[in-house]
């Protein structure tokens, strides 16, 4: 069997001498014996939630009209807390407080602007009529963004201002998502008060 003469090329001479000795036992492989190892070309799949998500973000939904984006781009913070006309700074206070009992969530992980503009409305809108007061939204803090900017962040904040049916929000403690996330007030629809009753 032929031994392999590595190419030295321009190293030092110690170099060359300790890289010669290292090869001397090197025997290389021949023709169809070698193997190369592609980069794995498949695409990833996405979570059955993910999918479902997309899928109810992408459907056709009056839902679409009616809330401005703003102008993410020139916004350097995210609004921390909101609160619509009539609602009293403790009853936001008390919404973080008692964060942690909020049970109906919604992350929007994974979604384009518009596939999360759709989703978060229709989440709001349901919960609102199914007599739901509490919600959780959770939209990251941009760690993934371009630039580090949580446009997602703000624009969820940004759209929850347009929505007839939130009285407000604030950030939550970090126990509850931090800046990751938004708890937030809604006003009950008349079906939603229906539902109570």
């Amino acid at each position: 069997m032929s031994r392999h003469k590595p190419e030295l090329g321009d190293l030092p001479e110690a170099d060359a001498q300790l890289l010669a000795q290292a090869y001397r036992q090197v025997i290389p492989l021949k023709g169809h014996a070698r193997v190369r190892h592609e980069p794995d070309q498949t695409p990833r799949r996405a979570s059955e939630q993910t999918l479902q998500r997309r899928a109810q973000a992408t459907a056709d939904s009056p839902a679409r009209a009616g809330l401005s984006d703003g102008d993410p781009l020139t916004v350097k913070e995210a609004q921390e807390d909101y609160r619509a006309s009539g609602i009293s700074s403790e009853m936001l206070r008390r919404l973080r407080r008692e964060g942690s009992q909020v049970r109906q969530c919604l992350d929007l992980h994974g979604l384009t602007r518009d596939q999360a503009r759709i989703t978060l409305q229709h989440f709001i809108q349901t919960a609102s009529a199914h007599g739901i007061h509490r919600v959780r939204i959770i939209h990251g803090q941009g760690y993934g963004s371009q630039g580090g900017n949580a446009v997602l962040r703000y624009l969820t904040r940004h759209w929850l201002t347009q929505m007839p049916e939130v009285l407000g929000f604030v950030t939550p403690n970090a126990a509850q998502g931090g800046k990751g996330a938004v708890l937030v007030l809604l006003r009950l629809t008349q079906s939603g008060h229906q539902r109570q009753g």
